[in-house]
């Protein structure tokens, strides 16, 4: 029995597997290791980040109050200029797609003869917003309200 104890203790056979073993979990401990420090370091980046986007806030002050726009509700007493600049300001409070959304709506019932003269100051002054944004063609704007100085056919027949 003592013969097969010291031939088991004397066999080198089994040593590189306790080597190969040793190695594996150091080099798992270490990637573990280096993870950790890894993650802590991308959620401050990621925080920071977060921080400086939430801070700078999208700049519309290039949009500008038009009072030329809103010329045909004023030529026929429809509209007081302070009451357009107030719908002009909610108006610039919506987002690029509730715009597209109100204009499409709103063009459909203008074409419809179906807007009252307050929902036409509204879709005038959506309108006015979204061609300073510049997310409608101007050639569909002209058509409909005539930004471009003439006069549009389809605001004059529904006022």
């Amino acid at each position: 029995m003592i013969r097969a104890i010291t031939s088991f203790l004397n066999d080198q056979a089994g040593a590189v597997s306790v080597d190969w073993t040793t190695l594996s979990a150091a080099a798992v401990g270490m990637s573990l290791a280096t993870a950790a420090m890894l993650t802590d370091s991308l959620q401050m980046v990621v925080s920071r980040v977060d921080g400086e986007l939430r801070a700078q806030q999208m700049n519309d002050g290039f949009i500008q109050f038009t009072s030329a726009h809103f010329e045909p509700l004023y030529e026929n007493n429809l509209l007081a200029p302070d009451r357009a600049e107030s719908m002009f300001s909610t108006a610039n409070g919506l987002m690029n797609l509730e715009i597209l959304s109100a204009l499409e709506e709103g063009i459909a019932a203008l074409e419809a003869g179906q807007l009252t003269t307050d929902e036409i100051a509204a879709l005038v002054a959506i309108a006015s917003v979204a061609w300073q944004r510049n997310i409608v063609p101007d050639h569909v704007l002209d058509y409909y309200f005539g930004f471009d100085g003439n006069p549009s056919p389809r605001i004059g027949d529904a006022l």
